[in-house]
């Protein structure tokens, strides 16, 4: 496996443990913020082990697309839903209306897909 993939995978595994230190600190814009990093990083580490160069794009369902991973109308859905939270979490300021409606049982649930995703992920790199 090439060196920048590892790294990329590296980072993907410390992203998915910030979002679930996240979640138990409470922080639920944040654990959902730093799935969208996890899946990002997984895909472009994926689209690198094809040998190709990962676009410098943010949308998990475009970078979805191009690895070719066939999800579900829900996945969709979900990679959707995560990706808003790329620019939001970063700079809307009304944390308030950005945390709205973000149970700590819908993040966890944000956090077992991105798991379950980050694995089939990486057995395409095997």
């Amino acid at each position: 496996m090439k060196e920048i993939v590892k790294k990329w995978l590296d980072r993907v595994e410390y992203d998915i443990q910030t979002a679930e230190a996240m979640l138990d600190a409470g922080r639920t814009i944040y654990a959902v913020f730093m799935c969208q990093q996890a899946l990002e990083k997984c895909f472009k580490a994926l689209i690198e082990h094809r040998g190709e160069e990962p676009y410098p794009i943010h949308n998990l369902r475009r970078l979805s697309a191009l690895c070719k991973a066939g999800f579900d109308e829900e996945g969709m859905v979900k990679l959707d839903f995560l990706s808003q939270y790329y620019i939001n979490a970063r700079y809307k300021d009304d944390v308030a209306e950005l945390a709205r409606g973000l149970t700590k049982e819908m993040v966890a649930g944000f956090i077992t897909f991105s798991k379950e995703t980050i694995e089939w992920l990486k057995r395409e790199m095997k």
